[in-house]
């Protein structure tokens, strides 16, 4: 075996044991024993999932760069587009993931891989506000999470129930709710489902149920990901019960904890509203 085919090896070891520094060292040493341009285009191609796995996403983008300069035509090019399109993601840099996302779609849409580049191009459109969009990608993807991958699947039926939602077709996006709460196998899963039943019940004007499903939700996950909707959710709708007390004690708490919060305005205007109501 030539120096080269053992740093290959090497670096390849120590990629399926975690090991990604080494790896990335064994990697790089084999490209300094100047293997053929193609040899050059895989190592790049493996080091860009490297690199990836260590969250050094710029040189995840380098190395996938790399690849395709090596070898334009790379055998496993919708490969190389995705991590492309997954590390701009990471990056924050949507219009660039967006563009690398679709290109990979364009060579395989349909293999249990591209899969993932649907769900992460939905969650792209979804955070753009392009509802219809992100509706089309649901459509597309659903199927195979629902049979293949139940977790993933779960997190789609949430982001499928605020498209609903957000194209004011809240009957529809209760059912999908609802439909995740039932299927949740995790206080997390659960908390996720009630969050979006209490955007729905809100907006219908239910404010006890909203109220018992936020303090459902901080019961079931004490870590939640949106508090501040949470707690803004319960502070309205004890202002909308006429219970001035309670909403006084919220409403004190958010602007404390969220000074320039999301809903300073509607706070600020119902804490206004209590103070009129109280001088009548």
């Amino acid at each position: 075996m030539s120096e080269f085919e053992q740093q290959l090896a090497k670096a390849r070891t120590l990629f399926e044991q975690e090991k990604l520094s080494e790896a990335s060292t064994a990697y790089l040493h084999a490209l300094q024993q100047n293997p053929p341009q193609a040899q050059k285009a895989i190592i790049w191609s493996e080091l860009s999932w490297v690199f990836y796995k260590m969250q050094a996403f710029d040189r995840a983008i380098e190395a996938a760069e790399n690849t395709l300069e090596m070898d334009p035509e790379y055998e496993a090019k919708e490969d190389v587009l995705r991590i492309l399109g997954f590390s701009y993601i990471a990056s924050g840099r949507s219009e660039q993931a967006i563009s690398y996302l679709q290109q990979s779609l364009s060579i395989d849409r349909s293999s249990a891989k591209q899969q993932m580049v649907l769900f992460e191009l939905l969650k792209i459109r979804f955070k753009q506000q392009e509802y219809a969009r992100a509706e089309e990608l649901i459509a597309e993807v659903e199927p195979y999470l629902y049979q293949n991958e139940r977790d993933y699947w779960l997190s789609l039926l949430f982001y499928k129930g605020f498209v609903y939602y957000y194209q004011n077709r809240s009957d529809e996006a209760e059912q999908v709710f609802e439909n995740l709460l039932e299927n949740a196998k995790d206080d997390r899963r659960k908390a996720a489902g009630m969050y979006g039943l209490a955007y729905i019940r809100f907006g219908k004007g239910d404010y006890l149920k909203t109220i018992n499903l936020c303090e459902a939700i901080i019961s079931a996950d004490a870590d939640f990901f949106d508090k501040e909707t949470v707690g803004f959710l319960t502070a309205a709708s004890f202002r909308h019960l006429g219970r001035d007390d309670v909403f006084e004690t919220y409403y004190r708490q958010l602007i404390k904890t969220y000074p320039e919060g999301r809903y300073r305005k509607e706070l600020d205007a119902l804490y206004q509203g209590k103070q009129k109501d109280a001088n009548s």
